[in-house]
């Protein structure tokens, strides 16, 4: 069991002016952005003396692209990657690495189908949407994926659906879909599964499973800024074949094995996808960060982060007109809750948080649009109508890392009963 992790992060004492002076903030927007934890920067201070452009012939230049090259045996072996049949594709972020995956698949075939589902960040629907034609599956009345309506937009599209896209974890509820079963039954229709791991690999244990396993996730992507690392730097995990069948997303130098002006021989992956300047300290934060998770134990993690969620949803629920959103008691999960307080706007609500009480959450989409829409009831033209008034709509979120507090949700809970008060 671990207990109070707040030694190992900066800015958890962190003060910060409110209207009632100064106080500590309290930092519960982890799903946007934890915060940095002190191994990371301590690796970097030993980084920084060596380093280079990292390709010159010396000793120092080796090491430091030994260590560069070595965080995809680390992440290979945190997800339970096969280093034989998978390639660990070095990105700037899980948008890039998500964008670079469509892309591939729209060169395999512009006319195939992708299935996703109304749980997505934007960055998991977008880059596929504005590509190819692509489905959306429906949500149960809990938030989380409807597993009727996958198999019948499975059945109905059966040959043309060549990827399903998924997120491993709500930004929004933390719900976490049965993303096994979805692949299993993808392969069943002859598709691959790709997992959006971001809000995932951090909170819970997780593996690819072995490729001769029916629910083997084909493709998997993950990065360093919501890893506790403060920096870019993600990964594209998955299928070899497939991504050495494809151009690049981005071109420049780096990704060929021959140029002239007359015939070009690109790499194969990963290098062939990674143009430009190595982000040495970006990918080695990232590595050290998932060492560092590692040392700690994920089981550990998860044990600690889930008694903190409990005990905030036992707290939530004794609030006077507040709202959750999702089922926050079933589901498997991330420890995050997404709320709103009848009668107040997301908005004022999250600033009389921050601005009053010191209190650093998210408010709004959050990147999830057709989420937030979903659980709040609306209509498309309901939410476009919301849009053009300037009104908008939103959620107003709270999301746990592993530093956190028991302290820190007592404040939270604390702030919106004497806000709640206010309204009656």
């Amino acid at each position: 069991m671990l207990f109070n992790l707040r030694d190992y992060f900066f800015g958890t004492d962190t003060l910060i002016n409110t209207h009632y002076g100064l106080t500590n903030r309290v930092y519960l927007n982890n799903a946007a952005t934890p915060l940095v934890s002190k191994p990371v920067i301590q690796e970097l201070y030993k980084i920084l003396p060596i380093y280079s452009y990292g390709i010159e012939s010396n000793a120092l230049s080796e090491e430091l692209a030994l260590k560069y090259n070595q965080v995809r045996d680390i992440v290979m072996n945190f997800i339970g990657a096969d280093s034989s049949l998978d390639t660990v594709i070095y990105t700037s972020n899980t948008t890039t690495a998500i964008n670079l995956l469509s892309q591939a698949y729209y060169e395999s075939d512009p006319n195939q189908i992708i299935l996703t589902t109304k749980m997505e960040h934007m960055a998991n629907y977008l880059p596929f949407r504005e590509k190819m034609k692509t489905v959306l599956v429906n949500l149960t009345s809990e938030g989380n994926v409807d597993m009727n309506d996958y198999t019948a937009k499975l059945e109905e599209y059966s040959g043309k659906i060549k990827l399903v896209a998924v997120t491993g974890a709500s930004n929004i509820t933390g719900i976490i879909p049965p993303f096994y079963d979805m692949a299993k039954m993808a392969h069943n229709h002859g598709a691959k599964i790709l997992v959006d791991a971001v809000q995932l690999v951090q909170h819970k244990a997780f593996s690819m499973k072995p490729h001769d396993d029916a629910s083997h996730i084909d493709f998997v992507t993950f990065d360093g800024h919501k890893f506790y690392t403060g920096q870019s730097g993600g990964v594209l995990v998955g299928d070899k074949a497939f991504l050495n069948q494809y151009k690049p997303l981005l071109y420049g130098g780096s990704i060929t094995e021959f140029v002239s002006s007359s015939q070009i021989i690109y790499k194969p992956s990963p290098g062939r996808y990674e143009p430009g300047y190595p982000d040495f300290l970006g990918i080695i934060s990232l590595g050290t960060s998932i060492r560092f998770i590692q040392e700690l134990g994920i089981k550990n993690i998860e044990e600690w982060e889930q008694g903190l969620y409990l005990y905030l949803i036992r707290r939530l629920s004794q609030i006077p007109n507040l709202i959750l959103y999702g089922d926050v008691y079933s589901n498997p999960r991330t420890p995050f809750v997404s709320f709103n307080l009848r009668g107040l706007s997301y908005r004022t609500l999250a600033q009389w948080l921050g601005y009053s009480y010191g209190i650093d959450i998210a408010s709004g989409l959050n990147g999830a649009n057709i989420y937030v829409q979903d659980l709040l009831g609306l209509t498309d033209e309901q939410a476009f109508s919301l849009y053009k008034s300037g009104e908008g709509c939103g959620i107003t979120r709270a999301s746990i890392g592993l530093f956190n507090s028991y302290t820190d949700i007592d404040r939270l809970v604390d702030a919106l009963f004497s806000i709640s008060s206010q309204l009656r």
